[in-house]
């Protein structure tokens, strides 16, 4: 009787707590970087607070075992980056709760017992702080090298023996890599549309040759590539006896056709409706069609592309030539003139030496209405060749934090082609970036040289979301008495930008923006217009929505921007 009032009791108690709504992490805290800041230590127990500008949304309510438990897995988590006395205490003090964390002094690796050509793949040495995560990407770089070299079935025996009473770690690595293994048959289910030759033009390893995990790698990074399959697998079976490794490739065809339209702002070009309709399968053999419409305040575009892979598939010397066909139909009222454009851009791509090259001819038949007098209006039909190539090892083209892309284009018009206008212009585009935790440093730099001066609508211009933030679109330069500008035939655009990202949705920016613009040819005379701002970044699917501030150094004033997309 007296058990069941005392369980019943605490039942009681237990059902009338007060919820905790407050939680204070203290302690051997990070302040911005690390793996201890107070977010990650709250994410670690999977809290999260809600972003003031949500204020809509409740903040978390919390039992005293949830906090108990959050102490206990801080504890492991500090364990796993060597802290191996840290403790982690908690207090409840009616509605509102803390945890103070003490790291301690961390765990050391006092023996490491691996062969010489283990090295490079060991991130740590004799006296470093010893964590898992170090010890768990050893061991993983050493079984994706042997698994490269042939070696997939490679046993790999690996210690760490953790004496807490000395308070060392001692670790060894050893290989035994076994049977060399080599490709097996390759056998193919394909349900799409596409022709087997394509798919096995896309398999990069070949029956006999010697085993590599990376080929497979490639192998789908090249299939996912196609855009056509929502199922891809490279079935491997390593139960052969005679070292060989048979793989199977199944394909699943997805919906390869899609309808999108939406509508947006940007300050720019104002509001936009956008309307697109992409197959990319046309008609099978893995062409791709698109045909879209853009309607903004400035104006409205028609576009239409036709891209034809792998035109030649057994030549050694023209294999992987693509064909890419774009027309466009413009009817835009800029700043410093009115166009209505059609042109076609026809391009042949191949990608060698690590670069992506492209080569081809545009036509395009433009009728002006300029604003400023220096520049005749009239009819235009200029006709050039263009040769460009291009460098990308950015890790995300929507949204990127680390790598670079480089890029030079050569376009030359000439009257070989009947073209109006005789001209040579080049545009080389630099952008890299850094990320540091939640710091991302970011740089851009466009040069950009004509060889002769050319009517209005073939000029460079900067200023804008895209350019120089100090200014609004193409306001950059000189301006006659209506504030129209004449753009320039020498630019040079630069942007340094620093980003922190407070949460995974939020983050702030600050930007240096700074342009060179002349009237003359090849003219890199020091005469740069600076600007500095800063800016909220919200982030989303399909890139950040961005409202950034700037002021120009020269002129003063503030300019506002507001657009979605990635700057770099």
């Amino acid at each position: 009787m007296l058990t069941r009032f005392l369980s019943a009791l605490c039942l009681v108690g237990t059902l009338h707590a007060t919820p905790i709504t407050t939680l204070h992490v203290t302690g051997d805290i990070d302040p911005l970087f690390g793996p201890f800041t107070k977010d990650t230590l709250l994410k670690v127990c999977n809290i999260t607070f809600p972003p003031v500008y949500k204020f809509w949304q409740s903040a978390p309510v919390f039992s005293p075992e949830q906090i108990s438990q959050c102490a206990q897995t801080l504890t492991q988590y500090a364990h796993s980056y060597g802290f191996y006395n840290t403790e982690v205490t908690h207090a409840i003090n009616e509605d509102s709760a803390s945890l103070h964390v003490k790291k301690n002094v961390p765990i050391r690796v006092a023996s490491l017992e691996a062969d010489e050509a283990l090295r490079p793949f060991i991130d740590f040495a004799q006296g470093d702080v010893f964590t898992a995560l170090a010890f768990s990407a050893a061991k993983r770089d050493i079984k994706d090298h042997f698994a490269a070299l042939g070696y997939p079935k490679a046993e790999l025996d690996t210690k760490a023996y953790v004496d807490l009473d000395a308070y060392k770690v001692d670790v060894h690595f050893r290989v035994t890599p076994r049977d060399l293994h080599t490709f097996g048959p390759i056998t193919l289910s394909n349900n799409a549309k596409v022709d087997e030759a394509l798919i096995y033009n896309a398999i990069h390893f070949k029956e006999g040759e010697r085993y590599d995990a990376r080929l497979l790698e490639k192998t789908y990074e090249e299939l996912y590539g196609f855009g056509v399959y929502s199922y891809i697998a490279l079935n491997q079976d390593f139960d052969q006896s005679n070292a060989t490794v048979p793989v199977e490739v199944t394909l699943l065809q997805g919906d390869h056709r899609e309808i999108q339209y939406g509508f947006g702002y940007d300050t720019d070009t104002g509001g936009r409706v956008v309307a697109l309709y992409k197959n990319d399968n046309f008609y099978g053999n893995l062409k791709k069609f698109s045909l879209g419409g853009t309607l903004n305040e400035k104006g409205v575009s028609v576009y239409n592309s036709l891209f034809l892979p792998r035109l030649f598939l057994n030549d050694t010397l023209l294999k992987g030539v693509t064909l890419t066909n774009d027309i466009t139909f413009e009817n835009t009222d800029y700043d410093s003139y009115k166009q209505r454009k059609f042109d076609e851009k026809i391009t042949f791509s191949k990608e060698f030496w690590g670069l992506k090259h492209g080569v081809g001819a545009s036509s395009e038949i433009s009728r002006i209405t300029s604003k400023l007098p220096e520049y005749e209006s009239g009819n235009y039909w200029i006709n050039a060749v263009f040769y460009q190539v291009e460098l990308d090892r950015r890790d995300n083209a929507l949204n990127p934090k680390n790598g670079y892309y480089l890029s030079f284009t050569l376009e030359n018009g000439t009257k070989l082609l009947a073209s109006e206008e005789e001209y040579v212009k080049t545009l080389t585009e630099f952008r890299a970036m850094k990320t540091f935790d939640r710091l991302t440093f970011s740089f851009k730099t466009k040069v950009g040289t004509l060889d002769q001066d050319l009517p209005i609508f073939k000029r460079f211009f900067a200023g804008g979301d895209y350019s120089n933030r100090g200014y609004q679109y193409q306001k950059v330069g000189k301006k006659d008495h209506e504030d129209n500008p004449y753009g320039g035939l020498t630019l040079i655009d630069n942007s340094l930008e620093l980003e922190y990202a407070f949460t995974k949705t939020l983050g702030i920016t600050t930007f240096l923006d700074s342009t060179m613009l002349r009237e003359k040819p090849n003219d890199f005379a020091n005469d740069f217009y600076h600007s500095v701002g800063a800016g909220v970044r919200y982030y989303t699917p399909i890139g950040p929505l961005r409202l950034d501030i700037g002021t120009p150094l020269k002129e003063g004033g503030v300019v506002f921007h507001l657009g979605i997309g990635q700057v770099f």
